[in-house]
């Protein structure tokens, strides 16, 4: 057996082996703001009195290598998380931080934990208001990025509910993963100079299960796409790709299907990002089944190609 499969064998005998810890429970939404040179194309859940957010790209890979047990959840998320997230939540796998900020209109913050691994940074929070959110939407404060230590991760998407008086929300957002030696980081809001910093321990991220190169060039009538890599990690999968822009821009991702041991992976979303490299596309499905010994993925496109990317 290969060193690779070896690891993913581990991972997933550590996944298996988790049992939630007896005291448990803590804490989406998002105001989309304008975010040059990304697009988004995304479908998904839709909550009561909710926000979706946006998707950009991700152009830094990180590599925790561990896989932490917390033996803490974050309570008040049920409804408004993925069934993933929920799962791992359920685990114990978040990091708890229940530190806040007021703003000058009273509205606080509360970032109430954050669950991590290679693809994203998941922060759960609270956001309580002095009148309506939906009625006074200027009340919606949320962190657009993250910094620390040779970390500058930019806001991906967000969701969340909004409590019946309209003054409280709860929900997540999600950020690229912080470099791997970063302690503290910092929120930095929107429409405000206020900062939040809060203590974060990079040994207690997970990792990944599966990273490693595609390199398959499909061509299509408008132009080809090169599919260059997948990270397949806890809480996402990601296939990234390079391709013109004027055929990514246009592209509908949502056709293209991810398929592990024969069943079908949702998709969260898709975006890319162009610099003077060229343009880089990223694709995001729900995390890979963990409770199957063998592992066969592959990419269906709309032309009925398939595209082996995995085979364990």
């Amino acid at each position: 057996m290969s060193k690779v499969k070896q690891q993913i064998h581990h991972k997933k005998d550590e996944l298996q082996k988790l049992h939630a810890p007896v005291e448990l429970e803590g804490r989406l939404r998002q105001k989309l703001s304008k975010q040059p040179k990304r697009q988004q194309k995304r479908s998904g859940k839709v909550w009561r009195s909710v926000a979706a957010g946006i998707i950009v790209s991700l152009l830094i890979g990180y590599n925790y290598q561990s896989l932490a047990y917390y033996g803490k959840k974050i309570t008040g998320y049920d409804h408004v998380t993925s069934d993933t997230l929920q799962h791992l939540n359920d685990l114990g796998m978040g990091q708890t931080v229940n530190k806040s900020i007021t703003f000058e209109d009273n509205v606080t913050f509360t970032i109430d934990g954050v669950i991590v691994d290679d693809n994203q940074l998941v922060m759960f929070y609270t956001l309580e208001s002095p009148q309506s959110i939906e009625d006074h939407p200027q009340y919606d404060h949320f962190p657009n990025k993250l910094t620390g230590f040779l970390t500058n991760s930019l806001h991906e998407s967000g969701v969340g509910e909004i409590s019946e008086d309209g003054r409280v929300m709860k929900g997540t957002h999600s950020y690229e993963p912080p470099n791997g030696f970063a302690k503290k980081l910092t929120a930095e809001f929107f429409d405000t100079n206020k900062t939040l910093t809060f203590s974060y321990d990079p040994a207690k991220a997970m990792g990944h299960s599966i990273k490693q190169s595609i390199n398959e060039q499909v061509v299509l009538e408008e132009g080809s796409l090169t599919f260059k890599t997948i990270t397949a990690s806890p809480t996402l999968t990601v296939i990234s790709g390079t391709g013109t822009k004027a055929l990514i821009d246009n592209i509908d991702f949502g056709q293209l299907k991810l398929v592990s041991n024969g069943e079908e992976i949702s998709q969260f979303g898709s975006g890319y990002s162009t610099n003077i490299t060229g343009t880089t596309f990223e694709i995001k499905y729900d995390a890979l089944p963990t409770d199957v010994d063998q592992t066969n993925i592959e990419l269906h496109l709309p032309n009925n190609q398939v595209i082996e990317i995995y085979t364990e």
